[in-house]
C-alpha cells in the first residue's frame, strides 16, 4: 500500500484527520483512535499540533503502529497556512493544512518519541508547579495592597505556598537517586526544579550535539540578513516555552555568582543588552546541562569562556 500523509486537527474531544484532500472526524478517545488507525498504511507520515495533552493519544497510537509521527510548533504551522494562502481557519482547514505541511516539510523534522510514564509524570509536576507560582504572583500583585482583605490573602497565599511545597516533595520523589540530575545541580545558577526540567527532556530524546538541545528549548538565533543588510539576530522561540523561561529564570541567578558574571559582563561589554546578555548565559547553561548529561561529567567553570553564545 502506499504510503500516505494525514494531518490531524485535535481538540478535546474530537479529531479531524486530513488525507487525500478528504477530512474525516473522529472521537479523540483510545478505542475510535485504535479503530481509526488500523486502516492506516504503515509507514505513512501522520502530523498534529503539540496540544497541553489532547494530542498524546493519537501520537502514542500512531506512532506504536509504525507511523512516521509529528508533533509540531502550532505557531509553524500558523505561519504555514497563511504562507500558502489559506482562505480562512477551522478545524477542516487546519487538518487539510497539516496535511500538506508533512507532505512538503517532513524531510529534516524530529519524529516524536513517546515518553515514559514516569517522564510524562515529571513534566506534569513541574507544570503544575510553575503553573502555581505564576497564580500566586498574580494574586500577590492583585490582591497584596487590599489591607482589609490581608488575612484572607495570607491564608490563601500560605495555601498556595503549601501546594508548591507539596508538589516540589513529589518531584524529589520522582528524582530520588537519580544521579544525573545530581551532576546538572553541580552547574551555578541550577536548582532542584531547573534539573528536573532538563532531566525530564534529556532522557526522552537523543540530541545528537548541543545546539540541537538549544534549538529544543528555542533559544537558538535566527539571522534576518539579505543582501549587505545584516539584520538583528532573534530567537526562534520554537520550543517549550516553560523550559526556556526556566532557564533564564536560571541565568538571571547564575550571574549573581563570581563563575557566571564574568560571561554576563563580557556579552554587554559586546554591545548586548541585559536580556541578551541573560539568553545567552541562558543557552550556554543548556549547552553545558547538554555535555554533562552526555558525558556523564560535573561542572567545570573553567570550560565557560571558551565561547560566549
Amino acid at each position: 500500500m502506499d504510503v500516505k500523509n494525514y494531518g490531524v486537527d485535535v481538540s478535546k474531544n474530537k479529531l479531524d484527520v486530513a488525507c487525500d484532500g478528504r477530512v474525516v472526524q473522529i472521537d479523540n478517545e483510545k478505542k475510535a483512535i485504535k479503530s481509526f488507525v488500523k486502516g492506516m498504511e504503515i509507514g505513512s507520515l501522520v502530523v498534529m499540533e503539540a496540544t497541553n495533552t489532547y494530542h498524546l493519544e493519537m501520537a502514542d497510537i500512531c506512532h506504536a503502529r509504525g507511523m512516521r509521527t509529528f508533533v509540531v510548533n502550532p505557531r509553524i504551522t500558523s505561519h504555514y497556512r497563511k504562507a500558502n494562502g489559506f482562505r480562512g481557519h477551522n478545524d477542516r482547514m487546519d487538518a487539510l493544512a497539516l496535511s500538506r505541511y508533512i507532505e512538503r516539510e517532513h524531510d529534516g523534522q524530529r519524529e516524536y518519541v513517546p515518553k515514559s510514564a514516569d517522564q510524562r509524570r515529571l513534566k506534569t509536576l513541574v507544570r503544575r508547579r510553575w503553573k502555581l507560582v505564576g497564580t500566586r504572583t498574580q494574586l500577590q500583585e492583585s490582591l497584596g495592597s487590599m489591607k482589609e482583605l490581608s488575612r484572607e490573602v495570607e491564608a490563601l497565599l500560605a495555601g498556595i505556598d503549601a501546594l508548591i511545597a507539596k508538589l516540589e516533595m513529589l518531584i524529589d520523589k520522582q528524582l530520588e537517586g537519580n544521579d544525573d540530575r545530581a551532576r546538572l545541580e553541580t552547574i551555578k545558577g541550577v536548582g532542584p526544579i531547573v534539573s528536573a526540567v532538563l532531566i525530564s527532556d534529556l532522557a526522552c530524546c537523543e540530541f545528537a550535539r548541543a545546539d540541537a538541545f538549544v534549538a529544543f528549548y528555542g533559544l537558538d538565533l535566527m539571522p534576518d540578513d539579505s543582501g549587505k543588510r545584516k539584520g538583528r539576530r532573534k530567537l526562534s522561540k520554537q520550543g517549550d516555552r516553560l523550559a526556556r523561561a526556566m532557564l533564564y529564570n536560571a541565568a538571571m541567578s547564575a550571574v549573581k555568582s563570581k563563575v557566571w558574571k564574568p560571561m554576563y559582563d563580557r556579552c554587554q561589554a559586546r554591545g548586548l543588552t541585559k536580556v541578551q546578555a541573560l539568553v545567552a548565559v541562558a543557552r550556554k547553561i543548556a549547552r553545558t546541562a547538554w555535555s554533562i548529561y552526555t558525558h556523564k561529567t560535573t561542572f567545570n567553570p573553567g570550560r565557560l569562556f571558551q565561547d560566549l553564545t
